[in-house]
């Protein structure tokens, strides 16, 4: 391939993607929203449910925000009924912060469709195809991370 259309192809790449994350913000916001929630603690609630567990300290520290910053997220998403604080076994000056499964399957219910459809377009992936996709997202992800 020349490299003329080498370039161009990542440049439409990039763009699909912009536009992927875009969509995927704005959606997210409608969803924050509708909770009465802004995206940062949706977000927040989103790291959250993927680790099952953490502490104020590690969910700082997976996104960015200072502590300070987290635990007023946190305050709003317990005020809302998403997540609970409880004392942490491993070391009493820490808390353990974990999801409210009910209010958190409210949440999942918005991206019931989203979910559907991504299935739908991965059964059209070769197992080839979808471990190339998948080493792309986590080799991507890890340009973050940190």
């Amino acid at each position: 391939m020349s490299t003329r259309r080498t370039a161009a192809r990542h440049h439409s790449l990039v763009i699909e993607i912009r536009k992927f994350i875009a969509s995927a913000i704005f959606f997210n916001q409608k969803v924050a929203e509708h909770f009465g929630l802004n995206l940062t603690d949706t977000q927040c609630l989103n790291v959250l449910e993927m680790a099952g567990l953490a502490t104020p300290g590690q969910l700082a520290a997976q996104t960015g925000l200072t502590t300070g910053g987290i635990t007023v997220v946190l305050d709003r998403l317990e005020r809302a009924g998403f997540v609970k604080r409880e004392p942490n076994p491993d070391d009493r000056r820490s808390l353990i912060v974990r999801p409210v499964p009910a209010s958190l399957a409210r949440v999942q219910a918005m991206y019931v469709d989203i979910h559907k459809g991504l299935g739908q377009l991965f059964a059209g992936y070769s197992d080839k195809e979808m471990a190339t996709i998948l080493g792309f997202f986590e080799k991507a992800n890890s340009m973050r991370a940190g």
